[in-house]
């Protein structure tokens, strides 16, 4: 599992990219297809955080 510093680092080149996107784009085009994919990928990243946060938080 990747710490959290790597996690974060991620989220934010994610999040930069989403907002270059056209986030009402369909999901018929390919841009669509890849805002809801790299959406995806940083919901994922989230839990990730949140898991190891609290998992930190349990160990004390």
């Amino acid at each position: 599992m990747e710490n959290v510093q790597d996690l974060l680092a991620r989220r934010n080149q994610l999040m930069a990219a989403m907002r270059m996107m056209d986030r009402n784009a369909s999901f018929d085009t390919e841009e669509g297809r890849v805002y809801a994919h790299t959406l995806v990928k940083l919901v994922m990243i989230e839990m990730q955080i949140e898991a190891q946060e609290k998992e930190k938080v349990a160990r004390k």
